[in-house]
């Protein structure tokens, strides 16, 4: 976990919905989450997007410290269908064994899915356990999902990444312009454009909570339109 102070944004250590410990680790998710991004990008090479190419690029362009800079994020930068409850649902019954019989089209299918998966599930696990109220700024979880996931058992919830792993996917798919704003930022070592960057995924987050509120659900899993 980061344990310079000074490579965490101020707004992460300033978010009122996340403690220290759970900030570090955080970053340290993203850390992982990113050079997962970078890895499918170059898997996937000329026939994947341009913006996925990008981001990888410029991932691994970067160096550790830089690298470590660019994770520090107040959000989680992948989506494991949080934000849908009826994806969630044979989890009412704690039948972590029926996970496979739900279809979810991978995007991530280099050999480090699952052990990005397991990180991030855990992770999921133990925020919305311990802090269920900075979940779903940070995670973009409905609450429906949130109860079923603290619900898991530590054993549960790392069937449930091996078998979920599939549901992952680099948050706000559609707005990988996002995700490359940041990674420019810290390249060319600009905190300023990288305040910037960070504020827009705020935002984002905070209009999707408000949207969810106004609708009473959270965006079901699935493309978004850009903003």
């Amino acid at each position: 976990m980061l344990r310079n102070e000074a490579l965490v944004p101020l707004e992460l250590r300033r978010a009122c919905w996340l403690r220290a410990e759970m900030a570090e680790a955080l970053a340290d998710v993203n850390h992982r989450c990113l050079g997962l991004i970078a890895e499918q990008a170059l898997a996937t090479g000329a026939h994947g997007s341009p913006a996925l190419l990008q981001v990888g690029e410029l991932w691994r362009a970067l160096d550790e410290r830089s690298r470590r800079l660019a994770a520090a994020c107040p959000y989680l930068l992948v989506d494991a269908c949080f934000g849908d409850p009826q994806r969630w649902r044979w989890l009412s019954g704690l039948r972590v064994a029926d996970a496979s019989s739900i279809p979810a089209a991978s995007f991530f299918t280099v050999p480090q899915t699952v052990g990005v998966a397991r990180t991030v599930f855990v992770y999921a696990w133990s925020l919305v356990v311990s802090h269920p109220d900075g979940a779903r700024m940070v995670l973009g979880i409905h609450p429906q999902c949130a109860s079923l996931l603290a619900a898991c058992t530590v054993p549960q919830v790392h069937e449930l990444a091996e078998r979920g792993a599939g549901w992952l996917r680099p948050r706000w798919l559609s707005r990988m312009w996002l995700w490359r704003k940041m990674l420019v930022a810290v390249a060319e070592d600009d905190p300023a454009a990288l305040e910037r960057a960070r504020m827009q995924g705020l935002q984002i987050s905070a209009a999707e909570a408000w949207d969810a509120a106004r609708r009473g659900a959270l965006p079901a899993w699935g493309p978004e339109s850009s903003v």
